[in-house]
C-alpha cells in the first residue's frame, strides 16, 4: 500500500515539484492549495509520472487558504489517514505588516502560523502511521535568529523584510523541535530549498520581477530537481529532534545560537496565538 502525503502549496512552485516527485515514487498525494484549475493540471502530471507504478497511487485536491486559519483547521480535520505532511505555502514581497482577516501578518500566516497549526493538528494522525514525517520547506539552516521574540513576537512594532524572514525560519525551527520532543515516533524537518526557478515573487513590484526572472532562468534550480532533493531530505530524517536540511537534501547545519533558550517560549506563544483553531 502506498504512502499518503499531504503537500500544502502543491498548486505552484516547489510544492508542484515535490508533488510530482512523490507521485513518481508511488506515493498517493493530497494536493492542497488555492487553485483547483492548477491542481487539475498537476494531478495529470502526477498520473503521468506514476504510470508505471504498481499499485497505482491516487491524487486528490483540497482547497485551502493559508491566510485563513479556519480553512487550515478544516483541512486538518478532513484528513483521515496520513503518512507525510509537506508544507511549502509561502510568498515573497517587500510589503510591510499586512494583516489577514485573522489579524496576522500575511507572510507570517503562510510561513509560520498555518504550518504550526497543521503540524500540531495532524501530529496525532501522523503518529498512527508506521512512518510519520513532517517537512517544512522554508529556510532551514540559512536564517538568523529573531531575538525580539519575547518583546514583539508578531512583528507589529519592528517589521522589516529581514525580521519577517528571520522570525519565520526561527519559529519553524522552534516549533518543529518541540513537536519532535513530544511525538517521538514522528520525524520533523525544516529545509532550505535554495534558489529555484519558479514564479516566486509574483507579489513583488513589476520592476523587481523583471530583474528576478532572468536570474532564476540562468541560475535557478529546476523545481522538479528541487523536488527530488527535498524527497531525499524527507527520507533521511531522524526522530527526536528537528532535522535541518539543505538545498540538496543533506544535513544543512544546526539551529541558531538562541534556539535552546527560546524554543519553549516560541512554542507556547504560537499555541496561544492559534488556540481558537486548535
Amino acid at each position: 500500500m502506498s504512502k499518503i502525503a499531504l503537500v500544502v502549496g502543491a498548486t505552484s512552485g516547489i510544492g508542484h515539484g515535490i508533488a510530482v516527485t512523490l507521485a513518481s515514487k508511488g506515493t498517493s498525494v493530497i494536493l492542497a492549495g488555492r487553485s483547483e484549475t492548477a491542481a487539475a493540471k498537476i494531478i495529470e502530471e502526477c498520473k503521468l509520472a506514476s504510470k508505471d507504478v504498481d499499485p497505482q497511487p491516487t491524487f486528490t485536491f483540497k482547497k485551502v487558504d493559508g491566510f485563513n486559519l479556519t480553512t487550515i483547521k478544516d483541512l486538518a480535520g478532513s484528513i483521515t489517514s496520513l503518512d507525510w505532511l509537506i508544507m511549502t505555502q509561502g510568498m515573497a514581497t517587500i510589503q510591510g505588516f499586512t494583516p489577514t482577516s485573522d489579524g496576522f501578518d500575511q507572510k507570517l500566516s503562510l510561513h509560520v502560523y498555518s504550518r504550526f497549526l497543521l503540524a500540531s493538528l495532524l501530529s496525532p494522525k501522523l503518529a498512527q502511521s508506521s512512518d510519520g514525517r513532517v517537512l517544512s520547506v522554508l529556510s532551514g539552516g540559512v536564517h538568523s535568529p529573531y531575538t525580539s521574540y519575547t518583546s514583539d513576537f508578531e512583528l507589529k512594532n519592528n517589521y522589516s523584510v529581514k525580521n519577517a524572514a528571520d522570525s519565520a525560519g526561527f519559529y519553524n525551527d522552534c516549533y518543529l523541535d518541540c513537536l519532535a520532543s513530544k511525538n517521538n515516533t514522528v520525524k520533523y524537518g525544516h529545509a532550505a530549498p535554495g534558489f529555484v526557478s519558479t514564479n516566486w515573487g509574483t507579489e513583488m513590484p513589476a520592476m523587481l520581477r523583471m530583474m528576478i526572472r532572468p536570474l532564476q532562468a540562468a541560475f535557478g534550480r529546476d523545481k522538479f530537481k528541487c523536488g527530488e532533493y527535498m524527497y531525499e531530505g524527507l527520507m533521511g530524517m531522524e526522530t527526536g529532534r528537528v532535522n535541518i536540511i539543505d538545498q540538496k537534501g543533506m544535513g544543512g547545519g544546526g539551529v541558531t545560537k538562541v534556539h535552546e533558550e527560546a524554543k519553549g517560549e516560541v512554542f507556547e506563544k504560537l499555541g496561544e496565538l492559534c488556540k481558537q483553531w486548535m
